[in-house]
Formats: structure tokens, C-alpha cells, sequence
């Protein structure tokens, strides 16, 4: 595994950090900032919504199943 800025490395693997993690902290601490995550993945949705809007109102660029 690999070293990060100069400190020993914690844990074995994933399964072993998930286990001493779940342990420690509990189940709630796996979702710890998982909200700010979900508001950067709506407003990354809402950017590509707004930018196929714009090109259908400024190019009349459409997109679908129509085949054209």
C-alpha cells in the first residue's frame, strides 16, 4: 500500500478499515457529509438540464428517440 505524506499506514485493506470504522464510530459515521455530496450531484444535474434547455431554445437542438 502506499504511504500518505509520510505516515504508517492504518489499516490492511478496505474490508478491515470498514470493519474497525464500523466498530469505532458506528454506522452513522459511513454517511458523515454524504449530504454535501448528494447538493454537488443535484447541482451538477441541474447544470447539464440547464445547458440541453439552453441549446434547445437558442439552436432548437432536440434530443430523444425521434431518430433526427
Amino acid at each position: 500500500m502506499m504511504m500518505t505524506s509520510g505516515e504508517a499506514v492504518k489499516y490492511k485493506s478496505s474490508l478491515v478499515a470498514f470493519k474497525q470504522i464500523l466498530a469505532n464510530e458506528g454506522a452513522k459515521s459511513l454517511f458523515k457529509d454524504a449530504g454535501a455530496n448528494i447538493l454537488h450531484a443535484v447541482a451538477g444535474a441541474g447544470v447539464l438540464a440547464g445547458y440541453d434547455k439552453l441549446q434547445m431554445v437558442l439552436l432548437g437542438k432536440k434530443y430523444g428517440s425521434g431518430g433526427e
